[in-house]
């Protein structure tokens, strides 16, 4: 994922749509002929507004609907990022995250 695609996403909440922020946790850089671009890996998108996180999984932001989220190879990959990540995590987001949360299974 390029950093910039933060300047244009929002919270995909119908209730919500504010802006978001990112805490990265891995990421390389890309040489380009004019640039140097960071590509991040691994990152964690929340909502400051209605408390929602997307995990950022290989260079990819997943930004589901919350009832995609909570079944299946997303939820099962999304949990497998949690437990990854849980030492850099805030603890809302494990105790408590929406749409879940580490202490829900």
């Amino acid at each position: 994922m390029k950093r910039w695609l933060m300047d244009i996403l929002a919270c995909p909440a119908s209730d919500c749509r504010s802006e978001l922020n990112l805490e990265v946790y891995t990421s390389h850089n890309l040489e380009t002929e004019d640039e140097v671009v960071e590509e991040i890996d691994e990152a964690l998108i929340r909502c400051p507004k209605c408390g929602r996180w997307y995990p950022v999984i290989d260079g990819i932001a997943c930004m589901l609907p919350d009832d995609l989220r909570k079944e299946g190879k997303q939820y099962r990959e999304e949990t497998a990022f949690l437990e990854k990540w849980k030492e850099n995590i805030p603890t809302d987001i494990l105790k408590n995250g929406i749409p879940f949360g580490l202490t829900e299974q």
